[in-house]
């Protein structure tokens, strides 16, 4: 009976989840996050500036991109460009959504979209401020911010209190149409 006991709590041991090592949480190539993206966040991010609620509003107001890179799991693209989207889901009103595009290891075609993207919604102009952020203690913002600078992108921001502080706050908020592979236009 004592070696069945001792057996049970074996099992029930190894079925609790174990953490991950910083190696699983980070590519050792470019050192972002790859596993786990719902977590407690850094103060900071390299590449960007980190901001609260008020500077967004401030920030959106005089002109700058704010850019939502909440994922879109199961997403798939029509034909032409437009995305197929399992759920919506609310953003910041006036922010334009790049799902996928903060992903640790990203497809190339979604890097080309992120690339392509940014240079529509900025007129090209790398110095043109750009908001990143996701949703609270969302890793694909931070992510992305560091993945925006290393395309030449310098007047970075980065919300990481995201989606839910800013509807926390009771600030306008609008349902996110993902911006299609390809766009003519920014919005």
């Amino acid at each position: 009976m004592r070696f069945v006991a001792h057996m049970a709590v074996l099992a029930l041991v190894s079925l609790q989840p174990q953490p991950l090592a910083a190696e699983d949480l980070f590519d050792a190539g470019s050192g972002l996050r790859i596993a786990a993206y719902r977590a407690p966040v850094p103060g900071s991010v390299p590449g960007g500036r980190v901001i609260g609620a008020d500077d967004l509003a401030r920030i959106a107001a005089e002109g700058a991109l704010l850019l939502d890179v909440l994922p879109a799991p199961g997403h798939m693209t029509r034909p032409d460009g437009s995305w197929i989207m399992p759920e919506r889901h609310q953003t910041i009103a006036g922010a334009v959504w790049l799902p996928e595009t903060g992903r640790g290891d990203i497809a190339p075609d979604i890097a080309d979209y992120l690339d392509q993207s940014l240079a529509l919604c900025t007129g090209g102009k790398r110095a043109h401020p750009i908001a990143v952020f996701c949703r609270s203690d969302c890793w694909m913002s931070w992510n992305a911010v560091q993945r925006i600078a290393g395309l030449g992108y310098d007047n970075l921001y980065w919300f990481p209190g995201g989606i839910e502080e800013w509807q926390d706050l009771g600030r306008p908020m609008q349902t996110a149409i993902p911006l299609p592979v390809g766009a003519a236009a920014c919005r």
